[in-house]
């Protein structure tokens, strides 16, 4: 059992903010669409946080160590999130068509 306090664990939640525009229907259904392709992305629900937080890490270990210090293992996990959230991110803000540049989605463990 993993007794970090600063492990993500369990559920989460995702809030779309900076978007006055929409309406609460709206941002809850661009919530849905993100959530949903990002668990699509990771391989279910369960790898979410997980992901998040080795990715946080891998990015926390990069900006201490030279360019060339990076681990592929490290590159890896740092893709996986970033193309997984990039993905989630078009699923979730094309159907609006709308100029939500300042709109950006946060996760939080519940």
């Amino acid at each position: 059992m993993n007794d970090n306090p600063h492990a993500f664990k369990g559920p989460y939640k995702v809030n779309l903010i900076e978007c006055p525009s929409l309406t609460a229907e709206q941002r809850s259904a661009a919530e849905l669409r993100f959530r949903m392709a990002l668990e699509f992305a990771l391989g279910g629900p369960e790898y979410v946080l997980p992901s998040l937080q080795a990715y946080m890490l891998a990015q926390t270990l990069n900006e201490s160590l030279p360019l060339e210090g990076a681990s592929q293992a490290e590159e890896q996990v740092i893709a996986l999130w970033q193309n997984a959230e990039t993905d989630a991110i078009l699923a979730a803000m094309r159907p609006l068509g709308n100029n939500l540049d300042s709109a950006r989605f946060e996760i939080l463990p519940l």
